[in-house]
This record gives structure tokens, sequence and C-alpha cells, in this order.
């Protein structure tokens, strides 16, 4: 009975390490989406909110900056920026990164992609960046929801 027991928790919790970030219904109601130009500007009157962000590409290199978190940007087009496009620097963990490079590096792509992360600042560097945590929000009966890739 004790093996069972100890079995049924290791699944439990090896469950809950690969499920995606639950919110909710009152904290999913005040997730807002931003275009990246926006959301670059006011990140950091967002400290520490979960936001949706819109963009048309990754980058295609990833930094390792931490054990296992990655840099990376999300890019959108922008007629006012010098070159046409404005960035935002994201953070994915290790685990999520074969997810994260399903999503395209092509600069020249129109899609519109939303994914969703919580606005955070590296103490260290000094700099804001979007903790990703998923592409698809799944939203139950209760208004609850679940982000995962």
């Amino acid at each position: 009975m004790k093996t069972i027991l100890i079995a049924v928790l290791m699944l439990a919790f090896a469950a809950s390490a690969f499920a995606g970030q639950r919110f909710d219904a009152a904290q999913w109601r005040a997730v807002q989406t931003y275009d990246v130009p926006v959301l670059v500007l006011q990140q950091g009157s967002l400290l520490g909110k979960i936001v949706g962000v819109r963009f048309n590409y990754r980058s295609e290199k990833l930094r390792g900056m931490k054990p296992n978190w990655y840099e990376a940007s999300l890019w959108q087009r922008d007629p006012k920026a010098k070159k046409g496009f404005s960035f935002v620097r994201a953070m994915v963990a290790k685990k999520d990164i074969p997810a994260f490079q399903t999503i395209t590096s092509n600069f020249q792509s129109p899609a519109e992609i939303t994914v969703y992360g919580r606005v955070e600042r590296d103490p260290e560097n000094n700099f804001v960046y979007l903790r990703l945590l998923g592409r698809k929000a799944a939203i139950d009966s209760s208004g609850n929801a679940t982000v995962d890739w």
C-alpha cells in the first residue's frame, strides 16, 4: 500500500511539473494583450503582471542566460521604428525551448502570433523582459485559465 501511495504521489508531482500555468478567473480577466511597440513603452508599469503579446516572429538565436533559462526576442513590424521593427526581450524556460522553436523566425512572416507571459525585471542586468508562459490559453467553465505551449 505504501509503495502504491508513493507511486501515485510521484506521478502527480511529475504531471504538475509539466502542467501549464493556472490562473483563477479574476486574474485571467485582468490579462490584457499588447502589440510589441506598446508593451515596450509600458513594460515598466506592468512589472509582475501577466500579459498577452502580439508579434510576427521570434529571434532565431537563443542565448543561455541562467541555468534552465534562455533569452530570445519577439519582433513586430513597427513603421515608427528606425528599422521598421520593434522587439521585446523574452526569457524561455529550457523545457519550453522545443515548443518556442515552432514559432517562425522568418522576419517576412505576415502571421500575427500571441504568447502569454509575466513582465519581470532582471535585477543583476537591470533590464525588463517577458517571462514566457505559453501560447495556448484553455479556459474552463468557471473562467479559470491554464496557459501552456
